[in-house]
């Protein structure tokens, strides 16, 4: 066999033309940032010697020795007087009218809210609620809900339809009660029904407080039990009262936010076949904080089996709801995760729609599965039985297992038949990986196996006496492969000779640690029409590997959770459950044969990297799915054998194949529907996003993709262009095939070169788009520019600057030639949703 023919390299974002500008080495631009940092230095070295100078000044004074008392004074007060005063106000209440005519505000500071007590649960002292990080999240991204521009957005949707939501209760803290019930009446979308069922409360106030606020607002109606059934019955007691054309569901001590119905209006006018919509979730505590996140993954029916993930906020069309006959009686406390299983199967995958903002607060009580889901065995065990029903109805071969405490489960699926699976291990020397991957294979419990050994030019002379050894084993045999390494052209050369179902692509430094590793492989690749199957992976120090992969990280493709230590689950548990992903891993990836050869195989111009997660794009192109189980584990020395992609000799050769995969599948990479827009892409651990890159269809939304990649100097040499006031650029720009029609905005990464420079530069493309900017003299920062919509795949810019002084504009030297670090938005249209209808 040849070796692989290799294409023309493509110039994204090329620079054709330079006026009043030049290329500046990396070494003379290291220089430059070096100097910034050491006068950045020394100015800074300079103020602390003055803040001090200042700070003992003051504290010497004779104004801070008197106020000393005053001082201590306050503190005390705040630590120790203040909690009393509030204390007592939560207990008498009567006090406050007179602390107010004392003086007037000092209750809206002291008053407490009159919630129950926190949970005394020895569960609930376990809980690590984190007041950092999401909440300053939630304050710069989730707090601010821009009321006007919702409602101007509702205006203009054709389809506003009645949303009926369901409240059944028993015997629910007062306070949260209220709350529940005014978060539905503050919806900025005012087409609702509220469905009050109580189960026969024997609280008094109660009642009182729901035929108040019936009283109150035409739009609450409400039934009263005359004696307690069980969730179930009321909740669908409420479903019988309801109008709506769509069903949500509400507890009465949870909150909704103001815009989630607008939410769920907008996506069923952007997708009227809607039957099911659930949004992302967080929890608060009993006085109020936001934790413990939830953001989701677009629909997953694997995932709906080991975890309740869509149970808040959940909305069903009534016509479904009534199909299926609501909730059933008998799985209390899981009632919700019957009914979505349940209903999911009723529909079409498309009319599943998640709703990628937190829509839904679930309340932390004493006792309440929020705080964990051991607290209530009962609900443990309900959700068991309507997963094993769920298993039953759809004729699945699978068996359950506990693991989180319980929390979630874990499913394997058995194998239907004895498919026939073929290993295959491409190998260059290093017998000692060889041997120990070959000896691993021996605990392996799947009984239709054969080992395919692709030898790529070993020459060391124990790989050659083992290879002979491995030739002469039972269902053992060596391809010999005498050509240049290429991970996919030798693959397909040997699959191409292999008569099987299935093909496990196995790394020669890899070693399988359970038995079951390829029957639970087998068992998943049978279900849901799924092509590729990944592992979990596990670093001989028994931090994660793998355990699926994210599209985008770190402007590629990562895998998420890696180096976390054993005792992680993962956000929602998905460390250890089965599911779907994007992508996974080459490294222990089991592929059907026949999608493999449908698809055309691995692309052979990914030589060495990408090429698995450009083969789990093209299955999932072609309409198959891409499954990930824990329960298939394996060992793996990574890239022991050819070396780290991060070594300097391979950077540029990466580096040419994540343009390539960026140019190929950049609107796949941007929106992986199995990550949460709400989490980050920034690093492995799928915290939250900052800023989030989710759509919100009542603001301007822009969706962009970096070019020739994001972080482009982590494998090409950084060449900035030194442009004079004055200066132009003209650069041809080459877009993804597929990312956009045309562009709104384009973005530039700029650097002062003048140190404290305040004057502003001004930056223009074309004749009509200027903008005003100060850059940072430190460090290249991103300059925006809206453009009057640029069309074609291959449209040219003249980027012109005018200003003070230089500046230097981001670019990298990309196969000899300079191209700039350039990023291009296309902007969503505000009024997508009714235009779409009428068409």
């Amino acid at each position: 066999m040849t070796p692989p023919r290799r294409r023309a390299r493509t110039r994204p974002s090329e620079i054709t033309e330079l006026s009043d500008a030049e290329p500046m080495s990396e070494v003379e631009f290291l220089h430059l940032l070096l100097d910034n940092r050491t006068i950045e230095r020394d100015d800074l070295a300079n103020q602390l010697s003055t803040r001090s100078s200042q700070l003992n000044e003051l504290l010497g004074s004779s104004s801070w020795r008197i106020t000393k008392g005053v001082r201590q004074l306050s503190t005390v007060l705040k630590r120790d007087v203040a909690p009393r005063v509030a204390e007592e106000l939560r207990r008498n209440p009567r006090l406050l009218p007179l602390l107010d005519r004392l003086r007037p505000g000092i209750t809206e500071r002291l008053a407490p809210t009159p919630v129950p007590a926190p949970p005394t649960h020895a569960d609930s002292e376990r809980l690590e609620i984190v007041n950092g990080p999401y909440l300053e999240w939630v304050e710069r991204y989730d707090t601010h809900i821009d009321e006007a521009a919702i409602r101007s957005y509702l205006t203009t949707l054709k389809h506003q339809p009645i949303i009926s939501i369901i409240m059944p209760t028993f015997n629910p803290p007062i306070a949260y009660l209220r709350e529940a019930i005014e978060s539905v009446r503050y919806q900025i979308y005012s087409n609702w029904q509220l469905c009050i069922v109580d189960d026969a409360s024997t609280n008094p106030e109660v009642r009182e407080v729901i035929a108040e606020y019936v009283a109150r607002d035409r739009r609450i109606v409400a039934d009263y039990r005359s004696t307690t059934g069980n969730i179930s019955t009321a909740t669908n007691d409420g479903i019988a009262r309801a109008i709506g054309d769509y069903v949500g569901f509400l507890d009465h001590d949870d909150m909704l936010r103001p815009h989630s119905l607008a939410w769920v209006v907008a996506t069923i006018n952007e997708y009227p076949d809607t039957a099911i919509m659930y949004s992302d979730e967080d929890k608060l505590t009993w006085d109020d904080r936001r934790f413990s996140p939830y953001f989701k993954p677009d629909f997953d029916p694997l995932l709906l089996l080991a975890q309740n993930y869509m149970t808040h906020f959940f909305v069903a069309r009534r016509t479904e709801l009534r199909q299926v006959g609501g909730l059933r009686v008998g799985l209390d406390g899981s009632q919700d995760w019957d009914l979505a299983l349940r209903l999911t199967e009723a529909v079409e995958e498309y009319q599943i729609r998640h709703i990628p903002a937190i829509l839904y607060h679930w309340r932390m009580i004493e006792g309440s599965t929020a705080i964990r889901v051991q607290l209530k065995p009962e609900a443990m065990g309900a959700g068991r039985k309507a997963v094993e029903e769920a298993i039953s109805r759809r004729s699945l071969s699978a068996t359950l297992e506990p693991v989180s405490e319980g929390a979630y489960n874990l499913v394997h699926f058995q194998p239907s038949g004895n498919p026939r699976v073929a290993i295959v291990i491409p190998t260059r020397n290093h017998a000692d990986l060889l041997s120990q991957c070959l000896d691993s294979l021996e605990i392996t419990d799947y009984p239709n196996y054969e080992v395919v050994v692709i030898n790529n030019e070993s020459d060391e002379p124990e790989t050659l006496e083992l290879l002979a050894e491995v030739s002469k084993r039972p269902n053992n045999r060596v391809l010999d492969y005498p050509h240049p390494f290429n991970y996919a052209a030798m693959h397909n050369w040997a699959i191409a000779q292999i008569d099987a179902d299935y093909v496990c692509m196995l790394n020669n430094d890899t070693e399988a640690i359970n038995a079951s590793w390829l029957t639970d492989m087998v068992g998943l690749a049978q279900q849901d029409n799924i092509a590729a199957v990944g592992a979990l992976l596990w670093y001989p120090d028994e931090t994660i590997q793998h355990c699926g992969v994210i599209l985008g990280i770190n402007g590629e493709a990562g895998h998420r959770y890696k180096l976390s230590d054993k005792t992680a689950i993962g956000h929602g548990g998905r460390i250890l459950l089965a599911g779907r992903l994007s992508a996974v891993t080459g490294a222990a990836m089991l592929v059907s044969k026949l999608a493999f050869d449908e698809v055309g195989g691995l692309d052979e111009e990914f030589t060495v990297s990408l090429n698995d997660i450009d083969l789990c794009l093209k299955f999932t192109e072609a309409g198959y799915h891409i499954g990930y189980t824990p329960a298939a584990q394996l060992i793996h020395h990574e890239s022991k054998s050819r070396g780290m992609d991060t070594e300097p000799t391979k950077k540029e050769r990466y580096g040419t194949e994540v343009i390539r995969y960026w140019q190929k599948w950049a609107p796949r990479i941007l929106h992986d529907p199995y990550h949460n827009p709400n989490a980050s892409i920034d690093d492995v651990g799928c915290g939250a996003a900052w800023p989030p890159r989710g759509r919100v269809p009542w603001l301007d939304y822009f969706d962009g993709v970096e070019f020739p990649t994001p972080r482009p100097s982590r494998y090409f040499p950084v060449n900035p262009i030194l442009l004079a006031p004055g200066g132009e650029i003209d650069c041809k720009l080459q877009i993804p095939t597929g990312a956009l029609d045309s562009i709104d905005r384009i973005t530039l990464w700029v650097l002062e070169t003048e140190p404290y420079a305040i004057e502003p530069h001004y930056f223009s493309i074309g004749d009509s788009t200027k903008v005003s900017a100060v850059p940072s003299w430190l460090h290249l920062g991103p300059i925006t520019i809206d453009v009057d919509r640029i069309i074609g795949r291959s449209s040219s810019l003249r980027l012109r600057h005018d200003g003070e002084t230089p500046v230097l504009i981001e670019a990298v030297n990309l196969f000899g030639r300079s191209s700039l670090r350039i990023k291009v938005e296309q902007r969503y249209p505000t009024a997508y949703a009714h235009s779409a209808l009428d068409e």
